[in-house]
């Protein structure tokens, strides 16, 4: 897909490099789309940014000698996974982050990886091992932990929390359904393609949810056309672009393990860029949350065969 074929065991610098890139241009973006959304509303923001990301990445399909085209009998599948993974998770998250620390957003927004496991047990049939269950239990104690907190001092119903959770439990249901359909389609095609099926259904609603008009959009300041400019080539381009590099040319190991570093670095960027000042709640909920992703994402341990000449006894 990328041109890229791994051959052999991946030097320490080609495996290091997307990880941290991906790890900063996906955390850093958590407090850039606060920054966003502060002058924008929402479904507008997202609005101005998918478009141009999935042409970027259609783009860099072709241009790797990848076709472009999908075929007639998969569009509603693609359509399926554009609603939920596109559209469902922008349009939650957004409105979410609007009403919560970047830091805090990104935390819940992490936990997709549990609600995955849990979607996968009934679509895919994945056998839920001991360390499953107890990654479960660690990423619902992070969740329950800062809903909690939200609750206690916002004084009511914790709303910006559970829309990112929402959010999440989108993302994670596409993902599930993108793991057992396996779209014959190269996936910076099938990626660019989902970014503009999303688009359409949040360019739709935004009239409706405080859009701004043409004439608005010159009054706002550069840090608003900056988060633009960010979530259309950085967070929306580069960051796919790098995470399918790795899916293709690194053990699925490490590319798995590679957003483990996205929440922290969400917390961290949120406290510099923005100012905010993360509460034990925070901490601790980070804690669990990380504990919960390498429970959930690291392979599991295969028995070693027996050696060759040792026999082994069969059940009767």
């Amino acid at each position: 897909m990328i041109g890229i074929e791994a051959r052999g065991p991946a030097p320490l610098a080609r495996t290091l490099l997307p990880i941290i890139v991906l790890a900063v241009v996906w955390g850093c973006n958590w407090p850039v789309l606060k920054m966003g959304v502060a002058e924008l509303p929402p479904l507008t923001f997202r609005a101005l940014t998918l478009p141009f990301a999935g042409i970027g990445l259609l783009l860099v399909s072709w241009m790797s000698g990848d076709s472009i085209a999908i075929a007639r009998a998969w569009w509603p599948r693609v359509a399926v996974l554009a609603a939920l993974s596109i559209a469902g998770w922008n349009g939650f998250v957004l409105f979410g982050v609007q009403q919560l620390p970047s830091g805090r957003s990104a935390i819940l927004a992490y936990t997709m990886p549990i609600w995955a496991t849990l979607i996968a047990l009934v679509l895919l049939k994945e056998r839920m091992s001991p360390r499953k269950v107890m990654g479960f239990l660690l990423g619902m104690s992070g969740m329950v932990l800062l809903l909690g907190d939200d609750a206690r001092h916002l004084q009511h119903a914790p709303r910006g929390a559970l829309l990112i959770i929402i959010a999440a439990l989108f993302w994670a249901f596409g993902t599930v359904l993108l793991r057992k359909w396996q779209p014959p389609i190269a996936q910076n095609t099938l990626s660019g393609w989902m970014l503009l099926a999303g688009w359409i259904p949040i360019a739709i609603a935004a009239p409706f949810f405080g859009d701004v008009g043409t004439a608005q959009l010159a009054h706002i300041s550069a840090r608003a056309w900056f988060a633009i400019a960010y979530n259309i080539f950085l967070a929306g381009t580069v960051a796919h672009w790098v995470w399918f590099m790795m899916a293709r040319t690194l053990p699925v190991a490490v590319s798995s393990m590679s957003s483990l570093p996205v929440p922290v670095v969400g917390v961290f960027a949120g406290m510099i860029v923005l100012g905010e000042r993360p509460g034990t709640a925070e901490w601790v909920a980070l804690l669990l949350v990380i504990a919960a992703l390498v429970a959930v994402m690291l392979p599991e341990r295969r028995a070693k065969a027996p050696p060759p000449g040792v026999a082994t006894v069969q059940p009767d």
